[in-house]
């Protein structure tokens, strides 16, 4: 596995409906590498599960 630092840096998520979105896989290692994140979503009723699945990182939503 490559090893980056992306602190720092800040990256926009967008297509991330469920846990398995690739738009979801390609987030979870970004923000390993501390990139902070902003995710967009499609639809108010994807917020709870977007909220969900960032909880406990320092992320953007909207």
């Amino acid at each position: 596995m490559y090893t980056i630092d992306l602190t720092g840096k800040t990256g926009l998520v967008m297509g991330v409906a469920n846990q398995r979105s690739l738009a979801w896989a390609i987030a979870q290692p970004l923000a390993e590498a501390g990139a902070k994140l902003a995710y967009s979503y499609q639809g108010e009723r994807l917020r709870p599960t977007l909220e969900e699945l960032t909880e406990g990182q320092d992320v953007l939503l909207h």
